[in-house]
């Protein structure tokens, strides 16, 4: 892998000959105290010619990968990792790891020293060209990810999945909560699961009996990619935490291949691992050995409002009515004949006794 770095570095360069490569490094040497201090006490930094080479090469690594993913002119025949499709999965989780990390403003630095605000006049900032490596999408930057305050490439992702709302926008004034039941269990008592439109993955909303889950995507890479960012906000965000807040919710409504099933069934879950048993346990293993700040729970207010629902007899009484002689027309038109028949006898034995 080092040798294709240096590869990469040497691709940077001769793309950019304005600057030469010491001119990269006396500047890397001027960010040197701040880079240090993005990195917690118990790793071991190398000295400072090492550890300034270190960031040159893996900078322009990873944003000579992020170019080659907008601009395929950029990827020559010779390339081992676009060429093939296996190492470009491999290398975007290693990217994504939260032990490779390196801070965001040595990396976007480094990119507008040499291309200013877009390489080439193309109109691609640095968040331009890393949201598309790191989301495969091509739309505009989400301004919540240009206002903010990026530590690295985990934390930007971390920020790509915030909800619409976020926490101090909206009341939550009790936070005593239950987590609610699994999915199988509410819905006997009455609660429907829908697909939300929205495109954020975050924005689950409880509304009049429903329970809106925006759409997600289960396949090898899910349990790395969220791992990875809910270590991160253990470290930097315990008491703003989201994502672990989302999956601590999934993992109470999802304990068996069954409530799976009806996530998949409402277009919830969409299943790359073709076993809704493996779906069930990677919802339990991702949650495990994390830790939730509960008074701060971002689902609080909707785990309440579930439970208050399913608790009313009423709502299971329908469900059952509704899934036992309601789930197909002439169930229901049976139903209604015999509740006919009922009245008419009723009234054909009061007359009698008149």
């Amino acid at each position: 892998m080092q040798n294709l770095k240096l590869r990469y570095l040497k691709s940077f360069l001769q793309r950019n000959p304005a600057h030469s490569i010491q001119q990269y490094v006396n500047v890397l040497r001027g960010w040197e105290g701040l880079a240090r201090q993005c990195y917690v006490e118990t790793i071991k930094l190398p000295l400072r010619e090492i550890f300034t080479e270190m960031l040159l090469v893996d900078a322009v690594f990873i944003i000579e990968l992020f170019l080659r993913n907008c601009f395929v002119e950029y990827i020559d025949e010779n390339d081992r990792i676009f060429n093939k499709p296996r190492m470009l999965l491999e290398v975007t989780r290693d990217v994504r790891l939260e032990e490779n990390q390196l801070p965001f403003f040595i990396l976007k630095g480094l990119y507008e020293m040499a291309f200013g605000s877009s390489p080439q006049n193309r109109s691609l900032s640095f968040l331009d060209v890393t949201y598309q490596f790191l989301t495969g999408r091509k739309d505009a930057v989400p301004q919540r990810i240009a206002t903010s305050d990026i530590k690295n490439l985990v934390d930007f992702l971390r920020v790509c999945h915030l909800p619409s709302v976020l926490r101090g926008q909206f009341p939550n004034k009790n936070s005593k909560f239950e987590f609610p039941s699994s999915v199988t269990e509410l819905s006997e008592a009455g609660v429907k699961f829908v697909a939300s439109k929205s495109e954020n993955l975050l924005d689950v909303r409880f509304v009049k009996g429903v329970l809106e889950i925006p759409r997600i995507k289960v396949t090898d890479d899910t349990e790395t990619l969220f791992r990875n960012i809910m270590v991160f906000e253990q470290c930097h965000y315990y008491y703003d935490s989201y994502i672990i807040d989302y999956f601590a919710l999934m993992d109470s409504l999802i304990n068996t291949p069954k409530d799976v099933e009806i996530l998949s069934q409402r277009g919830i879950i969409e299943n790359w691992l073709g076993n809704n048993e493996e779906v069930a346990n990677l919802f339990s293993k991702i949650f495990k050995q994390t830790r939730l700040k509960d008074p701060n729970f971002y689902y609080s207010g909707i785990c309440r409002d579930m439970n208050e629902y399913a608790s009313r007899s009423w709502h299971r009484w329908r469900a059952i009515l509704k899934h036992d002689y309601f789930s197909h027309p002439w169930a229901g038109i049976s139903v209604f004949y015999a509740i006919v028949v009922l009245i008419l006898t009723a009234l054909q034995v009061y007359t009698g006794f008149k």
